[in-house]
């Protein structure tokens, strides 16, 4: 995190005025710094973690797991109007391990991923820099990182108006945390 805030901050960053953010000129490049007011751009984050889960059922049975690998999946729609830039962020129940699906998001969000709208949020000039610098840090997926059926990595889908493009994650850097959605 501390290398996020390092290239979030570096050089000369003039980051608010009256107009909003001013992306430095090595995150121009970047989704988010090419977001035109009234667009949108969403990005899906798939990554694995280790957790227990609790379910209970319709009849009040409550079973609780072992601790193990599960897959999480969020979502993440941004949206810019004029200067103000919004997060809607989203969760997915699907929590198989590995995640087989996470790939086909780049084709199209099907119903069944049950994506559940649980925080709305403005976002902050140093959130959005700190989601540039994390865009800076992936790189396109190779064929041969591609075999999601075995270790299923920090990955992201973006889509944008014209792309819908899939990366790896250079490191554990989390949309959530970054954006603060989970507070």
């Amino acid at each position: 995190m501390k290398a996020l805030l390092v290239i979030a901050f570096s050089g000369v960053i003039n980051t608010l005025f009256s107009q909003g953010v001013l992306f430095p000129e090595h995150f121009k490049k970047t989704e988010i710094a090419k977001l035109h007011t009234n667009d949108s751009l969403v990005y899906y984050q798939c990554h694995v973690d280790e957790a227990t889960q609790e379910l209970i059922t319709g009849s009040g049975q409550k079973f609780t797991t072992k601790k193990r690998k599960l897959t999480i999946t969020e979502k993440f729609v941004i949206y810019k109007k004029d200067s103000v830039y919004t997060c809607k962020y989203f969760n997915s129940p699907v929590t198989n391990y590995p995640n087989k699906k996470f790939p086909y998001l780049t084709l199209k969000e099907v119903v069944n991923w049950d994506f559940e709208l649980k925080k709305t949020k403005p976002l902050t000039s140093q959130e959005l820099l700190l989601l540039a610098a994390m865009e800076i840090r992936t790189h396109a997926i190779i064929h041969y990182e591609l075999n999601i059926n075995k270790t299923c990595p920090n990955e992201i889908v973006i889509w944008s108006k014209k792309d819908k493009d899939q990366y790896m994650v250079e490191g554990d850097y989390l949309m959530s945390k970054i954006l603060n959605c989970n507070n």
